[in-house]
């Protein structure tokens, strides 16, 4: 039996935010002892761009669930919401690295 695609989608949008979060605490438990204040920034905002991107995948996904014509308005908004999340993602990561590094 297949699964349907809505549930498809929930599973791997739950598998995203899984390695997403995996991969922050890993992030957070690197840094030495003593750290500037500019890495300290850089670090905190890639966080925050890995975190926007997540999210923009994940309204990414509502709109793939919404497109069968459950929620019209949730269907139009996700689709700006998603390409929103995902480039302020790349642009504050890109920041992140031009600041300090990966």
């Amino acid at each position: 039996m297949r699964p349907t695609p809505t549930i498809a989608s929930v599973v791997l949008t739950a598998v995203v935010w899984v390695a997403v979060l995996r991969m922050l605490r890993r992030r957070r438990a690197r840094p030495g002892a003593d750290v500037s204040a500019r890495t300290l920034r850089s670090d905190r905002l890639h966080n925050a761009g890995v975190i926007c991107a997540a999210v923009g995948f994940t309204w990414f996904s509502v709109w793939l669930i919404t497109d069968s014509g459950a929620a019209n308005w949730l269907h139009a908004v996700s689709a700006p919401a998603a390409l929103v999340f995902i480039a302020l993602g790349g642009v504050v990561a890109g920041y992140a690295g031009w600041l300090g590094g990966p």
